[in-house]
């Protein structure tokens, strides 16, 4: 069992416009609450974990699909929120054995952070879509 650690929140991604990623095809269908909610706290994680590759899961990952698509946006708030452009490679664990273990280390890595630093829902699964 993971002992929650409460992660420090950034007031610039609590307060990031997301709006316009509603209309984005990627995020249909999604329950938009709980994806933004999951796309700020991988924010927050990529945010105090900047030299970890994290991969997020479910809504996040879709979300950030979205918002890298929006290339304006997404390289103005990554400047904004992280000093640096956060890259963002899709094709992670398509290649090479060893690329498919990097991609497993960051999606575990993401799965461990994300259960330390934010409660699960009572009954639910946290990364649910």
């Amino acid at each position: 069992m993971t002992t929650y650690q409460p992660l420090p929140t950034d007031p610039g991604i609590d307060q990031l416009d997301l709006f316009a990623l509603h209309f984005a095809p990627q995020v249909q269908g999604l329950d938009w609450t709980k994806a933004e909610q999951q796309y700020r706290r991988f924010l927050n994680l990529k945010k105090c974990y900047p030299n970890q590759l994290l991969m997020p899961a479910g809504a996040a990952w879709q979300l950030w699909q979205a918002h890298v698509l929006d290339t304006r946006r997404y390289r103005s708030d990554c400047e904004r929120l992280f000093g640096r452009f956060i890259d963002h490679f899709p094709y992670l664990g398509c290649g090479s054995t060893a690329d498919r273990r990097e991609r497993h280390f960051a999606e575990q890595l993401y799965q461990g952070l994300y259960a330390r630093h934010f409660p699960a829902p009572s009954g639910a699964l946290a990364l649910s879509n």
